[in-house]
C-alpha cells in the first residue's frame, strides 16, 4: 500500500499553494503555486472572483498529484489569510466578489463601530487595540449600506477558509482565529453586542470548530473535480501566520518565527493565560493552550525591491547585497526610516512615512543599500524588542521565512543586529505544511499539533550572532532616534527610549 501523505492547502493573498507532506516525517513531496490578480474596482478596494479561489485549489491539488502518483493522500488540511469573505445565496453561490483584507473602503464603518463598541471591549473580544477597515465587520456594515441588493440575497457569509471548506465537504465551518478576524468572534464564543451594533445577524455565519478538528469528508463531487479518493478527512485550518508558526514549530513559549519578505510579520508564542499587551495583536494560538503575540511591518523587504528598482536599475538582488558589504557597519552615518507606508505595531499611525537621515557627499549607492539592509534587521529588533518588554519572557530563537533567507549575508547581519540565533526552517513553505498538519491531526493520521509540529521541524540552517553584533547598537540607536524626532512615539517609545510600559 502507497505511504501516506498529507494534503496543505494555503489561501494566500496573491497565489494559492498546495503541497504535499510525508506523514511519517513531515518531508515535502511537491508544491504548487497558482497565483491570481487583486481587482481593485475603485480606489482602496481589493476583491477577487470567488471561484478563483476554487480554480486555483483543484489546480494546484491537480498538479501535485500529476507528480506525486506514489503517495496515498490521508487527510486535507487548510491555512489561510484572514479578514477575506464571501457573501452566497441559497444556491451556495457566490454575490459578488470576495472581499479581500486589505480593501479599505470602510475605514469610516469600522470609527463607527469602534465608538459603540468601545476601545476597551473591542481590544478584550478581538486581542487587536485598533478597529481597523481591514476587519471583515466594518466592511460587512458598508455593503449592507452601499449594495442592498447583494445583501438581500445573502444567505450565508463565509471566511475564506470556511468558503473553500464548504467546496470541499458541503459544510460551513470555520476556525476560531479566522472567524475571530471577522470582529465578531472571541474565546467565549459569538461577540453578540458587535453583531447587534453592525446589524449582522448571527444566522448569516456558520459553525466554529477548533484548528485540527474535523470540518467533514470530501465529498464525491469534490473528490473527482481534484482527483482524489472521496471521503478523505478535511480539517480545519488557522490563519497562515498561524499556520506558518506551526510548520516551523514555532508551539512552545519563547519561540519567535515569521516572515522577513515584501512585508514582516513576526509571531511570538506566548503560555495560554498571557493577556494582551503594549497594543500587540494577541490571540489564541493554533496550538492548543497556547497565545501569541504579533508584531508586523507594512515595508520590509520591499525595501529592497524599491532600492533595486529606483536606484540601480539592472541590478540583481546578489549584486545589491555584494554592494552593501563594501561599505563598514552603520553605513557610513546613513540611516533610513524604513516604514515607507505607514507604521503597523505598535502605534498603527499611518502618517508615518520612510526617509534617509544623514546624507553627505560622501554616501553613494552603496550606502544606500546597506542603509536598506539593515533597516529591516532594525525592524525584527525592534520586534524582539517589543515582545521582550511587553511579555517579559527570554525570547530564544527567530525561526524566518521569506525573500531575505534567499541571501546568507543579510540574515547573517540580522542576526548580529538582533544578536539572536537565526533558523532557516527546512521546509520554506510553513504555512502549507501547518495546514497539511491540521489535516493530518483532523484524519488522526497525527497525534497532535504540537507533537506533530515538533516531530516534523528541522532547521536547514542555523546563524549565530558573530563578531560584528554589538557593532550595530549604536546604529540601531541611531535609527530609533531619528524615528523618535520624525515621528515621536511611532515605535512606542517613551521616556529613555523603552519600549513596554
Amino acid at each position: 500500500m502507497p505511504p501516506n501523505a498529507l494534503l496543505g492547502i494555503d489561501l494566500g493573498t496573491t497565489a494559492v499553494k498546495v503541497g504535499l507532506f510525508s506523514a511519517e516525517d513531515g518531508r515535502m513531496l511537491g508544491i504548487s503555486t497558482q497565483e491570481y490578480a487583486l481587482e481593485s474596482p475603485c480606489d482602496g478596494w481589493a476583491e477577487v472572483d470567488a471561484e478563483i479561489y476554487w480554480r486555483a485549489v483543484a489546480a494546484g491539488i491537480r498538479d501535485v498529484r500529476s507528480r506525486t502518483s506514489g503517495w496515498r493522500v490521508a487527510s486535507i488540511g487548510l491555512s489561510s489569510q484572514g479578514q477575506t469573505f464571501v457573501l452566497l445565496d441559497k444556491a451556495h453561490r457566490p454575490i459578488r466578489p470576495a472581499v479581500v483584507w486589505l480593501d479599505l473602503r470602510a475605514q469610516k464603518e469600522a470609527d463607527e463601530l469602534l465608538q459603540k463598541l468601545g476601545p476597551e471591549a473591542w481590544r478584550t473580544h478581538t486581542g487587536y487595540p485598533f478597529c481597523q477597515g481591514i476587519y471583515s465587520a466594518p466592511k460587512l456594515i458598508w455593503l449592507a449600506r452601499q449594495e442592498p441588493e447583494h445583501w438581500k440575497r445573502t444567505h450565508h457569509i463565509a471566511m475564506l477558509p470556511e468558503f473553500i471548506g464548504h467546496r470541499l465537504t458541503g459544510q460551513y465551518v470555520c476556525d476560531p482565529v479566522e472567524m475571530g478576524s471577522s470582529g465578531f468572534y472571541d474565546d467565549l464564543g459569538w461577540w453578540e453586542e458587535a453583531l447587534m451594533a453592525a446589524g449582522i445577524p448571527r444566522e448569516l455565519f456558520g459553525n466554529v470548530k477548533n484548528t485540527g478538528e474535523p470540518i467533514g469528508a470530501l465529498t464525491a463531487s469534490a473528490a473527482k473535480e481534484l482527483s482524489l479518493e472521496a471521503d478523505l478527512p478535511v480539517g480545519a485550518g488557522s490563519m497562515d501566520q498561524l499556520a506558518g508558526a506551526v510548520g516551523a514549530g514555532n508551539v512552545r513559549p519563547g519561540l519567535m518565527s515569521g516572515m522577513v519578505g515584501t512585508a514582516m510579520a513576526i509571531i511570538g508564542t506566548l503560555p495560554g493565560d498571557a493577556p494582551p499587551r503594549g497594543n500587540l495583536p494577541a490571540d489564541r494560538h493554533a496550538a492548543p493552550g497556547l497565545r501569541y503575540a504579533l508584531t508586523f511591518s507594512i515595508t520590509s523587504g520591499i525595501l529592497l525591491k524599491w532600492c533595486r528598482d529606483r536606484l540601480t536599475p539592472g541590478k540583481s538582488y546578489d549584486e545589491l547585497v555584494a554592494m552593501a558589504s563594501s561599505v563598514e557597519i552603520g553605513a557610513g552615518g546613513l540611516t533610513l526610516l524604513p516604514h515607507f507606508a505607514g507604521m503597523a505595531t505598535p502605534t498603527f499611525d499611518s502618517s508615518v512615512r520612510g526617509g534617509l537621515v544623514g546624507l553627505t557627499l560622501s554616501h553613494g549607492q552603496a550606502h544606500v543599500v546597506r542603509a536598506v539592509l539593515e533597516a529591516v534587521g532594525f525592524m525584527v529588533r525592534d520586534s524582539a524588542e517589543l515582545l521582550r518588554a511587553n511579555f517579559h519572557r527570554d525570547w530564544r530563537t527567530l525561526r524566518i521565512l521569506g525573500g531575505a533567507t534567499r541571501s546568507p549575508a543579510w540574515v547573517q547581519m540580522i542576526s548580529d543586529i538582533t544578536g539572536m540565533p537565526i533558523e532557516l526552517p527546512h521546509c520554506s513553505e510553513a504555512a502549507v505544511l501547518g495546514g497539511a498538519i491540521f489535516g493530518g491531526v483532523a484524519g488522526e493520521v497525527l497525534p497532535g499539533i504540537i507533537e506533530a509540529s515538533e516531530r516534523f521541524y528541522a532547521p536547514a540552517r542555523v546563524f549565530t550572532p558573530g563578531p560584528d553584533a554589538g557593532k550595530y547598537d549604536d546604529p540601531y540607536q541611531r535609527y530609533r532616534a531619528a524615528m523618535e524626532r520624525m515621528y515621536p512615539g511611532a515605535l512606542g517609545l517613551s521616556g529613555g527610549g523603552n519600549y513596554g510600559e
